[in-house]
């Protein structure tokens, strides 16, 4: 990691501030070179780590790939191709879709390809996230959407219907891909 302007500039100001410190202090002068010394090494070695500007970059990075994994089980999803949407989930067995619907609980990829290839025999759908919030820590992440539902039928009829989900993403190598996947119909008021 390189050392940045904020990382020098810390240091410089550390470094001003441990020679005046012995200046005044009644340290031996090995005591106060040594404690110069480790100072320096401490800073040099760690400062780099205490960079806020590099820190916002990583986190900036890892909401625009799971952003990009919203995009890509939308497309998926809008196809109505089962075989790439479940390539969008992770290779466990214990992967869950919960819809909007009483009993639609499916779990693990057999459950889920069943009930994805009946839907798509008459429809694709996909999402207008109109509010979108991403967290993460490490390599699990979660999402949560709130916008509407496109169901488009084979017929050419499109129904937008108030939705919102939630769903868990692991990081697979470069991909972040889905355990589960929530979705509800928000009541009307």
């Amino acid at each position: 990691m390189a050392v940045g302007d904020f990382d020098i500039l810390f240091i410089l100001l550390y470094l001003t501030y441990c020679i005046h410190l012995n200046l005044v202090n009644p340290y031996s002068k090995s005591m106060k070179k040594s404690i110069i010394l480790q100072s320096v090494l401490f800073l040099i070695l760690f400062a780099p780590t205490f960079n806020p500007v590099q820190a916002q970059k990583a986190q900036d990075k890892v909401v625009q790939e799971i952003t990009q994994a919203l995009k890509e089980w939308n497309t998926a999803t809008g196809s109505s191709n089962a075989e790439l949407t479940m390539a969008q989930f992770d290779d466990s067995e214990n992967i869950m879709v919960i819809g909007s619907d009483s009993g639609e609980i499916y779990k693990g990829k057999e459950q889920i390809r069943g009930w994805m290839t009946a839907l798509y025999k008459n429809n694709s759908f996909s999402w207008e996230m109109n509010r979108v919030d991403i967290d993460y820590s490490g390599n699990t992440a979660w999402v949560f959407v709130d916008g509407k539902m496109v169901v488009s039928r084979k017929s050419g009829k499109i129904r937008k219907t108030p939705y919102r989900f939630t769903g868990i993403l692991v990081k697979k190598g470069n991909a972040w891909k889905w355990r589960l996947f929530d979705g509800s119909v928000p009541a009307s008021k």
